[in-house]
């Protein structure tokens, strides 16, 4: 067996554990890492509509409707959705993703619903234009010149009814 002192024993147990931590990490990175990442791999990659680390704090649709964070909630104005259904409708623009689109789809640009969202730590607000089809729902972001084709059912969760009732 090797002699070493109690504090020489120590420096050993420490470096094994930071050793086998690192390990771990390696591995874990290998397990849990997307395998067809790359860019060119394919025209169609899910996108989120904002990145999920993007902290939303107001969304205004056609400057009628203006949803802004007070702390942990969010409040309308006009009050026409509050609580758990305003809740969901701010988590459904947080979390949903869609197809990128290879080309821009041929449709008519006057029916579009424009929404503004202030992010945290951006300077400028992201602008989109949201089109809705009979089969998808398309969203156009103009300062990246890019398509997100997302299924028709996420409009529901995106725009309430309630948000448009007079």
């Amino acid at each position: 067996m090797i002699k070493l002192s109690k504090t020489g024993w120590n420096n050993v147990i420490i470096f094994a554990v930071m050793g086998f931590i690192l390990l771990i990490n390696v591995v874990n990175k290998k397990v849990y890492s997307p395998e067809g990442e790359s860019s060119d791999s394919s025209a169609s990659q899910a996108l989120a509509i904002i990145d999920p680390q993007q902290v939303i704090l107001t969304l205004t649709i056609e400057n009628v409707v203006l949803v802004e964070r007070i702390g942990r909630t969010w409040r309308a104005n006009p009050a026409n959705i509050s609580g758990q259904a305003l809740e969901q409708m701010m988590m459904s623009w947080q979390q949903s993703t869609g197809e990128v689109m290879a080309q821009a789809p041929e449709i008519d640009r006057q029916f579009s619903l424009d929404v503004k969202l202030d992010i945290a730590g951006l300077a400028e607000p992201l602008q989109l234009n949201v089109y809705a089809t009979e089969q998808q729902l398309l969203v156009f972001n103009p300062q990246q010149q890019q398509w997100l084709a997302l299924p028709i059912e996420i409009y529901g969760q995106l725009f309430p009814q309630e948000i448009f009732a007079n």
